[in-house]
């Protein structure tokens, strides 16, 4: 005799066949509630995608690109007094694959996955799904960062960077021994790629003092930041390089821009280098000063010598320096500020262009120009250069207007003071609603010193440069989010929504036992 089940048996699902459907429930469910991010992120890809299919191979920024590409191509390392080797590095790793395009993908790629860091962390510590989609706005559509994703240029990478670092770091109150780890590493390769990051590492392990993540996690920061910092300064040894003694060329701008040296006191060596012609932007005095007074710049003997000169311009004209300082900074936070014809052009070059073709020569021309295929280390030919599409000319209007930097920084900025002085009284009067958490708190404030005070930093020793600004958008963007949280609610998600709950064979949500 055969036995046989009855239908009823038959059709009885089995453990694997709920647990089956279960997580295709679950799917939709988590795929629905975050339907607006994946949207976002999706829109972000495209515009990534079209500056990819419209602008190949990659931007090219005279001056700067072919300066990178050179030094990739030299067999081995070579410490310059001019540019950090991080994005020297990378330009080498990828070299086999002979097209600039493929390190223009990874910047993109990095931009998207920065933006969903942004989205994951604020959803991590609870904050409505409207507004971690909000702040990760700025990073996926703003015209200037998705121009500088597309350079030949370091910026990026440094971006990434600092930005993954806090992220990291701000996952939990706090931050266990491999976040910490991983923040250290983080930000020893932003060191590597530009030097001005090291502040944020100051401040990164003062925060994880304040808060006393403990001396595992402690140990771990210090030591996966230092042996990389250590291996390189004791590899680069005395020669001059942008790790240690090279801040006096940029300073030196800063410091010919007020110099009146009909009234201040210089010694005769510093007297040569008093500037005879006046401009709007800082780098314009070092790079058109004399030939033979710029190479000395590069010998210990001529580094001294433009940092004494900037030292004594500034101690003997300090509110010529403040108002200097604050009139640049300005222009990271008021939208279309303007600084000068100088800078004009230097606005436009983070402008996607409606086209390459131009009668002018690289050098002279205002909107990005167009790299050569195959790492060469000139750029193309602008007067044989692709003409204008419509996909381009509509690029070139979105870069002119979508400008997002200074607004998200200048929004931050407010929220950040309105959450210190949330729950302070002043004559029996304090801000309306709930105190803001003390975590909450920490957090804005190292957000805004890492992002914005890294900013202003660049122009106190240098200049105003509107990409200097691209490693403070994502900071920004995370510290506006928390400061409106904490302002509206300060409460954190403990326990996910009911329909993330398994439910048990008999289809009800399990309880605790």
């Amino acid at each position: 005799m055969t036995a046989t089940l009855s239908r009823d048996v038959e059709a009885q699902p089995t453990a694997g066949d709920r647990s089956g459907r279960w997580r295709l429930r679950w799917l939709t469910r988590l795929l629905r509630r975050h339907s607006a991010f994946l949207v976002l992120i999706l829109l972000g890809a495209v515009m990534r995608a079209l500056f990819m299919l419209s602008y190949k191979p990659a931007f090219w920024y005279f001056g700067d690109s072919g300066v990178y590409i050179t030094m990739s191509e030299k067999p081995d390392l070579m410490a310059s007094p001019t540019r950090a080797l991080g994005y020297v590095v990378a330009l080498k790793l990828l070299e086999p694959t002979h097209t600039f395009m493929s390190l223009i993908l990874l910047q993109h790629l990095a931009g998207l996955v920065l933006a969903a860091g942004i989205y994951a962390l604020l959803q991590h510590r609870g904050a409505p799904r409207w507004l971690s989609c909000l702040a990760m706005v700025p990073v996926l559509f703003d015209s200037l960062y998705l121009t500088v994703e597309h350079y030949l240029l370091p910026d990026q990478i440094l971006t990434f960077c600092i930005g993954m670092a806090l992220i990291f770091l701000l996952w939990n109150r706090k931050p266990t021994w491999w976040a910490s780890g991983t923040a250290g590493l983080l930000l020893a390769c932003a060191w590597f790629t530009k030097p001005t990051a090291l502040p944020v590492v100051l401040l990164v392990g003062l925060m994880l003092v304040v808060r006393w993540a403990g001396w595992r996690a402690l140990t771990t920061y210090a030591v996966t930041f230092m042996v990389p910092y250590l291996l390189v300064m004791n590899w680069i040894g005395d020669r001059q390089s942008v790790y240690g003694s090279q801040t006096g060329i940029a300073l030196y701008g800063r410091a010919a821009m007020i110099a009146d040296c009909s009234r201040i006191e210089l010694t005769f060596e510093e007297q040569a280098l008093c500037p005879t012609k006046h401009f709007d932007r800082a780098d314009a005095y070092f790079w058109t000063s004399p030939p033979k007074q710029r190479y000395t710049a590069y010998t210990p003997e001529g580094a001294k010598l433009f940092t004494d000169f900037s030292k004594s311009v500034i101690r003997q004209q300090p509110g010529d320096y403040l108002r200097s300082v604050g009139k640049e900074s300005l222009a990271h936070f008021i939208p279309g500020f303007r600084l000068g014809p100088d800078n004009d052009c230097l606005r436009l070059r983070w402008t996607p262009p409606d086209g390459f073709r131009d009668t002018l020569t690289v050098p002279n021309r205002c909107y990005p120009s167009q790299a050569r295929g195959d790492f060469q280390r000139q750029a193309a030919d602008p007067k044989t250069g692709s003409e204008p599409t419509a996909v381009t000319g509509a690029l070139f209007e979105y870069g002119k207007y979508v400008r997002l930097i200074p607004t998200t920084l200048s929004i931050s900025l407010l929220l950040v003071l309105a959450t210190l002085i949330s729950g302070l009284r002043f004559f029996r009067w304090r801000l309306p609603g709930p105190i803001t958490p003390g975590r909450i708190k920490l957090d804005v404030v190292v957000l805004l010193f890492a992002g914005t005070g890294l900013t202003l930093l660049t122009v106190a020793i240098g200049m105003y440069e509107a990409r200097y600004a691209m490693p403070a958008l994502p900071l920004a963007s995370i510290g506006a989010a928390l400061a409106i949280f904490g302002l509206t609610s300060g409460r954190v998600r403990q326990t996910p929504p009911e329909d993330e709950k398994e439910p048990d064979e008999e289809g009800a949500t399990p309880q605790a036992s």
